[in-house]
């Protein structure tokens, strides 16, 4: 239920995050731009996101909050267009004494807004696979979470296509959607 969604997450923000490196939420349900769906209705993401922000969750301040959403964000279906392959340059690094509240956060959704987010009835949503054979592939070499994160959006973009009973629906593809705030590399060490 959407209290319990509030409860559990304003609970888990209280806590001492002191000995902790990273906070990492996965979420996965049905949803709608800026919102998921709980038993009882919607919450808004921002309800479940605000607080671990470093001025209500001081433990976490300065330190990554990485939030994994496999929700649907509209209704719209998305067409693939083949393309050529480019490189993307790496962005620069920058240091401010001050961190800002909203500092440090990640989201790694599904899908762009507006889109519908695929799964499988047997196997599963296309991002949660992508992203365990991510980090199944990756884990062991060290490689920086963005990569990883790419990595997946282009395992869901290549890899995955629907396949369904209906000329409208089938055939669709879907890209995941990064929306980093992070001020610093993050890897995971084995």
């Amino acid at each position: 239920k959407s209290r319990d969604m509030i409860d559990t997450i304003t609970n888990i923000s209280r806590e001492d995050h002191s000995d902790n490196d990273t906070f990492v939420c996965a979420i996965l349900s049905h949803g709608v731009e800026g919102s998921i769906y709980s038993y009882d209705g919607l919450v808004p993401l921002n309800i479940l996101t605000s607080p671990f922000k470093g001025d209500v969750c001081p433990s976490l301040l300065g330190k990554p909050k990485l939030f994994f959403i496999q929700a649907c964000r509209g209704s719209r279906f998305m067409e693939g267009t083949d393309a050529p392959d480019s490189d993307n340059p790496d962005g620069d690094t920058w240091k401010q004494r001050t961190i800002p509240t909203e500092a440090d956060f990640l989201f790694a959704y599904s899908t762009v807004p507006g889109y519908f987010s695929w799964r499988n009835t047997v196997n599963g949503s296309w991002f949660v696979r992508a992203i365990c054979r991510a980090f199944n592939e990756l884990f062991l070499h060290e490689v920086e979470l963005m990569e990883i994160l790419t990595y997946v959006n282009s395992i869901v973009a290549e890899d995955f296509e629907s396949c369904t009973d209906e000329d409208w629906t089938s055939g669709k593809k879907q890209i995941p959607s990064i929306c980093s705030m992070l001020r610093k590399a993050i890897y995971f060490r084995p």
